[in-house]
């Protein structure tokens, strides 16, 4: 595992970031942003286009249709926005395991630990955090493919080589997603409509989540 802790004072420094962070990325990675609403996560995405040579002023978030599709240079950039995905089939509906088995997009995910159990155990993890009115802190950490956990997150099992590094089987990777859609985990505060509806006016022309 690898950390890179970079500041952003600015949506354009943000965008810089990521910028760069795409052309080191290939076709196939999974990144996914966790960050409080306003963060920048949205900002970030933007910047990944610019860097993947998509176009960056066509992203915006995907709250209300759960992706949204961008052509790159080499392949496409598709933005996931977790929150909205309640089951398995939502998951399916958009073709998830069908991206993570063609390895030919760039998957970024907000909100991702509403699919936690979905996840590669291969990724990119993006943090956003406020450290100022205007300051961002934003942690990227690289798990390495020999980074695996040593036991099944359900049933304990010892995880053997052919597994995700998280579970012994497929029947113990559905039933911690099933955890989730269930809500026996939390990721804090719901968000409601009208934190949308807020966040959006307090942003304006240039939101950054």
């Amino acid at each position: 595992m690898t950390v890179e802790i970079r500041r952003s004072s600015s949506p354009e420094e943000t965008e810089r970031i990521a910028s760069a962070m795409a052309m080191r990325i290939a076709p196939g990675t999974v990144i996914t942003l966790d960050g409080d609403l306003g963060a920048g996560k949205t900002c970030f995405v933007r910047g990944l286009a610019r860097g993947l040579g998509a176009d960056p002023h066509a992203v915006s978030s995907p709250t209300f249709v759960i992706e949204h599709r961008h052509g790159c240079d080499a392949g496409t950039l598709v933005h996931i926005d977790a929150y909205r995905i309640r089951s398995a089939e939502d998951l399916a509906s958009i073709g998830w395991d069908e991206l993570l088995a063609e390895g030919q997009a760039v998957v970024a995910v907000e909100w991702p630990s509403r699919i936690e159990a979905a996840l590669p155990a291969v990724r990119i993890d993006v943090r956003i955090r406020h450290v100022g009115e205007e300051v961002r802190e934003i942690e990227i950490e690289r798990v390495q493919p020999g980074e695996r956990a040593t036991a099944c997150r359900i049933c304990g099992a010892v995880l053997g080589a052919e597994g995700d590094g998280r579970f012994c089987s497929p029947r113990c990777r559905a039933a911690d997603l099933g955890r989730w859609f269930r809500g026996d985990y939390a990721i804090g505060r719901p968000i409601e409509e009208d934190d949308l509806a807020d966040d959006i006016r307090r942003a304006g022309p240039e939101r950054r989540d």
